[in-house]
């Protein structure tokens, strides 16, 4: 069947309050920093994932969990830093807290199986990856033709031709597999800060992450000094550390310091 929708975020707040008055009446029960997160759930609003999620449910067999209890509790299980659906699911049953912010009543929670069933709702394609799994023998690498060159490349397709392809594709949110994603997103995260006034729309500024990687690799350099001829292995010469440096820019390396 169709899940239920358990009406508006006012009926949510209310069922909170009802079952926290019954099982934890002293308020001082629970730390400061568990208060933070009640009160960050209390404002958060996630009713439009209900009537987002409708057509995603079949109208046949038993009612499902109610859509944005479920992304309610996942999100709560990040806020608590329970990275495992398995050990999450668990822990409904076990803490009635957790129960009680997602907007299950206590005894009467999601197993594991729920929980991926919705994340699979959520995705939009048959695939359960970008890429399959299976892919092409990778081609075997060639030693330097010569000591001290670069070997030849294994790869098809180069940056210089991949990005022009790119620029030219039109890209449409509708057709990827996390449009769903994005558009919960866009409505109940982004749309709201930008009408409280926490983003400014005509104020952006966009940055792209560039966090240093180190990673496997040999240092390949040739030297251009007489250093080495005149007995001089410790070589510290301004034309030698020029060489280097240079050589690292044209075969686009990093540089590590």
């Amino acid at each position: 069947m169709l899940p239920v929708n358990c009406g508006s975020h006012v009926d949510y707040q209310n069922f909170v309050v009802t079952n926290l008055r019954k099982y934890y009446p002293n308020p001082n029960a629970l730390a400061r920093s568990t208060w933070d997160i009640i009160e960050r759930f209390w404002n958060l609003n996630l009713s439009f994932t209900d009537t987002f999620m409708a057509d995603k449910y079949s109208k046949f067999g038993p009612t499902p969990r109610t859509p944005s209890c479920m992304q309610r509790s996942h999100l709560l299980s990040i806020d608590f830093k329970v990275t495992s659906l398995t050990k999450w699911a668990a822990q409904l049953k076990m803490n009635p807290l957790y129960a009680i912010l997602s907007g299950f009543e206590v005894g009467n929670t999601p197993g594991v199986c729920t929980f991926y069933d919705f994340l699979n709702r959520l995705w939009n394609s048959d695939d359960d990856h970008m890429s399959p799994h299976i892919h092409p023998l990778k081609t075997k690498i060639k030693k330097p033709k010569t000591k001290g060159t670069k070997a030849d490349s294994v790869e098809k397709v180069t940056v210089a031709d991949l990005l022009p392809t790119l620029e030219k594709t039109d890209f449409k949110l509708d057709e990827q597999p996390y449009s769903s994603l994005f558009k919960i997103y866009q409505k109940e995260f982004l749309e709201i800060s930008v009408s409280t006034g926490l983003i400014h729309a005509d104020a952006l500024a966009l940055a792209g992450d560039g966090t240093p990687i180190v990673t496997s690799h040999r240092e390949r350099k040739k030297r251009i000094c007489k250093c080495k001829e005149n007995g001089i292995h410790d070589c510290n010469s301004l034309q030698a550390l020029h060489s280097a440096f240079l050589y690292i820019l044209t075969e686009d390396r990093p540089i590590l310091t």
